[in-house]
């Protein structure tokens, strides 16, 4: 069973896809400014989320910094387009998956204190769609070994909750749903984001 938002959801990820492949595949120049664009953003978000606190401004390297220099590092590598492309794509499934698992089978919660959408059967689906994903991967594209892939795969999806409860735990403190609305079903840049907080440090450095 699918609402609204979640058609909502996919349909913007379809479209953020998109523009990440035609920003990577068509020039440098196209990447590294799709690249700034979502950090200034995101910038913006953080201010506003924060109320211009200071002495958060740390956290913001770890949100913001940290993972869009892991995608420009991915970037430079021998199979890095590839790998951004699959990054992008194993996110938005895995994001889905636990949306629908979670949305049809309920069931126990995280951490609702944190972020009380997510149930461990949304995390199990997560699981499932990072293994699947990295096989994938690993058959097509050749980034990683076949033997290690669903090692991989259930990494890429707890780290990616993990970003994400980052992120909620932030927008918790300061009593904020969303950190914009850039962005239709999901809100705003950093909500896109944060599941990248710390996979793609990961991956840029598995792939590389």
């Amino acid at each position: 069973m699918v609402d609204n938002n979640f058609i909502v959801r996919m349909l913007s990820s379809i479209v953020i896809l998109f523009i990440f492949s035609f920003a990577t595949y068509f020039s440098d120049l196209s990447f590294y400014l799709l690249i700034f664009s979502i950090a200034v953003l995101s910038s913006f978000e953080w201010y506003n989320l924060t109320k211009g606190n200071k002495i958060l401004y740390i956290f913001a390297l770890l949100l913001i910094a940290l993972p869009n220099a892991s995608l420009i590092y991915l970037y430079n590598l021998p199979q890095g387009k590839y790998a951004l492309v699959w990054i992008i794509l194993t996110i938005w499934s895995i994001d889905i998956t636990a949306y629908l698992f979670g949305k049809n089978f309920g069931g126990p919660k995280i951490c609702p204190m944190i972020s009380p959408g997510k149930t461990w059967s949304g995390l199990l689906g997560a699981i499932l769609a990072g293994i699947v994903c990295t096989i994938f991967g690993s058959i097509f594209f050749g980034l990683f070994s076949i033997l290690y892939s669903p090692f991989i795969g259930c990494a890429i999806a707890i780290l990616g909750q993990l970003g994400d409860f980052t992120e909620s735990l932030i927008k918790r403190v300061y009593g904020v749903k969303d950190s914009g609305g850039i962005i239709p079903g999901h809100g705003g840049i950093l909500d896109r984001m944060d599941s990248f907080i710390f996979t793609a440090p990961f991956i840029a450095i598995y792939v590389s």
